[in-house]
């Protein structure tokens, strides 16, 4: 599941890369060159940088990408100690990368879009993308290559981390959402799903690989972080899409909506249920896609959306 938030706000979770049109290729997923990470990406992502924001990139001074995008102020630094940070008006939250200690400053591999050489036979490929998301790949290129990522999240004064569903929201003190953390995922060169799953340890999250000598290289996997203009928004997965189409599985979602908007925020999505099954019903059965619940005043829309997440 993944999460969008309100102007300013964010959600940890979807994809912006080019197509393989873009990159002048058409060549099979197994034969992505590893030293081509922006081209791995987009195999694994296709959407990812379709959508890449065409904010200034680049790989002098001290941040390679320095904006506001929907609402969200976005700095992905040269230098990876420092972290990605993100400045919302819900609060701040700043992301470490893996293995940055040891990691080369940034390269720009397109307007958005960067890229860490761990030197341990995995990159870093941050995405900025425009209608607001941070998704932050990691390209696995051999078997040698670690298959632990760890990101320490720097929250909010007051802010804690909640489980909900296959993710987890980020919220500040007085419970409002800042993020929300989607579901994992990886993939393989040749576009199988490789095992993987969160660990969270206080604010630290880890995302497991577990792929093998047997797994075709590479293998893309991430978090991802997104903001969606004033809306909040929660994008479901396929499970948890046809979760939502009984009434006793809306009072599962609504558990989740409750979780980071209050109590209110449950009793509205409540008052939706009727709605939420039908367009629900809708969008799993028949048009074979995923739900987006957006929340607004007084109301909970749902919309169909494909690809990223929608798995």
């Amino acid at each position: 599941m993944q999460m969008k938030k309100y102007m300013g706000g964010i959600a940890l979770a979807a994809s912006a890369a080019l197509t393989m049109g873009l990159l002048g290729a058409s060549r099979a997923l197994a034969d992505t060159a590893t030293d081509d990470p922006l081209g791995a990406v987009t195999s694994a992502t296709p959407s990812t940088a379709n959508n890449a924001a065409t904010v200034t990139t680049k790989e002098t001074g001290e941040n390679a990408i320095s904006a506001t995008v929907a609402g969200a102020d976005v700095t992905v630094p040269i230098d990876p100690s420092s972290g990605i940070s993100l400045g919302t008006s819900a609060g701040d939250l700043t992301v470490s990368l893996p293995f940055a200690a040891k990691a080369d400053d940034a390269a720009a591999e397109k307007k958005g879009v960067v890229s860490y050489d761990n030197n341990n036979g995995s990159t870093t490929v941050p995405v900025v993308t425009k209608d607001g998301s941070l998704q932050v790949n990691a390209v696995i290129s051999a078997a040698t290559a670690p298959k632990r990522y760890t990101y320490d999240l720097t929250l909010p004064a007051g802010g804690q981390i909640v489980q909900a569903g296959e993710g987890y929201f980020i919220v500040n003190a007085e419970s409002n959402a800042v993020a929300y953390v989607s579901a994992p995922w990886a993939k393989d060169a040749n576009g199988a799903q490789v095992p993987t799953h969160y660990e969270l340890s206080g604010s630290t999250l880890t995302q497991v690989v577990d792929f093998t000598s047997t797994t075709a290289f590479p293998v893309v996997a991430d978090p991802q972080f997104a903001w969606h203009g004033i809306l909040p928004s929660v994008k479901l997965t396929r499970a948890e899409t046809k979760t939502a189409t009984t009434l006793t599985g809306m009072a599962t979602v609504c558990g989740w909506v409750g979780r980071y908007t209050s109590a209110a925020g449950a009793a509205l999505c409540g008052l939706n249920a009727a709605s939420i099954i039908v367009n629900t019903q809708r969008i799993y059965f028949n048009e074979k896609r995923c739900a987006q619940l957006l929340v607004g005043p007084g109301v909970i829309g749902t919309i169909g959306y494909s690809g990223g997440y929608c798995k």
